[in-house]
């Protein structure tokens, strides 16, 4: 009996730790493979000042390379979907300044975890003929020293669980 509740408790730890942190909503009918030239854009609300610019292209270049593994072709002219990499950086639990009580010490409250900012990073790809979103995938990302700087192997790793995502 224990080692039956012990199989199904890692059983559960496992598939828990190996889900993808993505968050998809998307057409029906869509199929990647339905596809063969695509554009990758940056949306023009990520050149806020807080986003790294180096981010930016590589997020870009990175989301480029992965779609022509899938076989795709980058055509900026007239392209079958256009990828729209969106990022953005928002306040995280915005909680009000004071404490409780300001007579009681509470070690558990802790004010500065709460003025802490997020970023997020969202995948759209839209119909290029009729404008409307095929895909979107969305998730949070690793934000440093107050600007979303991400390093090459951070970028692979975020694009890598878009793309686990998307194929499916």
């Amino acid at each position: 009996m224990y080692r039956k509740i012990l199989a199904l408790l890692l059983l559960i730890v496992m598939v828990g730790c190996s889900s993808n942190p993505v968050s998809v909503e998307k057409v029906s009918t869509f199929n990647l493979n339905n596809f063969n030239t695509f554009m990758v854009a940056i949306s023009d609300k990520s050149e806020d000042v807080k986003v790294s610019p180096f981010t930016n292209a590589g997020l870009k270049k990175e989301f480029g390379e992965q779609f022509q593994n899938l076989g795709l072709t980058q055509d900026s002219v007239k392209p079958d979907f256009k990828a729209v990499i969106s990022l953005s950086v928002d306040k995280k639990n915005k909680r009000r300044i004071g404490r409780r009580n300001p007579y009681y010490y509470d070690p558990f409250y802790d004010d500065h975890l709460y003025d802490n900012e997020r970023s997020f990073l969202r995948l759209t790809l839209y119909d290029v003929e009729t404008g409307d979103p095929l895909w979107t995938g969305l998730r949070s990302t690793n934000y440093v020293d107050s600007e979303l700087k991400l390093t090459p192997e951070e970028i692979s790793k975020y694009v890598d669980s878009f793309l686990a995502e998307l194929v499916n």
